[in-house]
């Protein structure tokens, strides 16, 4: 009996063990997987607060960006006009590729090129929310003439330059100006004129820059600057000698401006330099014996010409 009682009281005694340990090591995974899922927890409502909050201002409908749009030549000029910062401006034509461009800006603008025809333009605005704005306009272009006129400014005789402006429907008018001066407006004479022509006079001397505008019926518009030189002095021969030794006559020509070409006709044979562009020109020519006839032109960068001719004896 005492044996069994032993034995019986040995047996308890695990037990008892047993069981003091084990809501212990219970409370201790409980206690684990608990944080664990605190932490999960706190993962996932961090996350979803985020997408919620993308998807509040991306669904938000107020304050929507500003498009305005306007037309200058063969462009399309697109103003833009957001409370929110645009981070992208994209855009595209029907069947064409999309042109994306950053921003980075509440206001700007944009040029467009537009099409040949017809077409459809998307504006696709990405703003700092993540949200995404989009505009569609049908560009109608039937009967309207998208390209501007072209200018023409050349040297005239003397102190004089011509304007000539032409457009390929109708030309409507176009301005000038010399250097700071006073803009002067020139009217075409007729309404299906598609050309006006006019020519400056009594431009006074030296380097001036002249400024043209032109505009056409459709409100197309060309804006050139040119530079010119005017002067009203001639070229200048200088001197004619003639080398008895080497049997050559010997030409200096001048232009306080600069000379731009040469032509000589020496007992028939013709000799051209053209080109020059300098204010002074040397140069030997042979002579034959006996009777030699020359002529020569001289023409300067501001288009005016000088020219004489002569005949003389040569005894070799």
């Amino acid at each position: 009996m005492n044996q069994i009682l032993v034995l019986e009281n040995k047996s308890k005694k695990k037990k008892t063990k047993t069981r003091s340990s084990g809501p212990a090591d219970i409370k201790n995974i409980l206690r684990f997987f608990a944080v664990v899922l605190i932490i999960f927890a706190m993962v996932m409502i961090g996350h979803s607060s985020y997408a919620i909050y993308r998807e509040a201002k991306g669904n938000n409908t107020e304050d929507l960006p500003v498009i305005s749009l306007s037309r200058v030549n063969d462009t399309l000029i697109v103003d833009v006009n957001s409370t929110y910062v645009i981070d992208k401006f994209k855009y595209s034509w029907k069947n064409s590729q999309q042109t994306s461009v950053p921003e980075e800006a509440t206001s700007f603008e944009e040029e467009i090129i537009l099409p040949s025809s017809n077409n459809i333009l998307t504006i696709v605005l990405e703003d700092e929310t993540g949200r995404a704005t989009t505009f569609t306009r049908e560009i109608i272009l039937d009967g309207i003439d998208i390209l501007e006129p072209t200018i023409e400014v050349e040297k005239g005789q003397g102190s004089s330059a011509v304007i000539t402006a032409t457009d390929e429907t109708q030309i409507e008018y176009m301005t000038y100006r010399i250097d700071d001066g006073e803009e002067v407006r020139i009217d075409k004479n007729n309404v299906t004129d598609k050309t006006i022509k006019y020519a400056i006079t009594d431009i006074p001397r030296g380097e001036h820059t002249i400024y043209v505008t032109a505009i056409d019926s459709f409100g197309n518009t060309e804006e050139i600057e040119q530079t010119i030189i005017v002067s009203s002095d001639l070229p200048t021969i200088n001197s004619i000698d003639i080398d008895e030794e080497l049997g050559k006559i010997l030409i200096q020509a001048s232009d306080v401006d600069g000379l731009k070409s040469i032509e000589v006709n020496l007992n028939g044979q013709e000799y051209f330099m053209d080109n020059i562009n300098r204010t002074e020109a040397t140069f030997a020519l042979n002579l034959r014996q006996g009777t030699n006839t020359l002529s020569i032109k001289l023409t300067n960068v501001n288009g005016l010409s000088a020219e004489g001719a002569t005949e003389f004896e040569y005894a070799g």
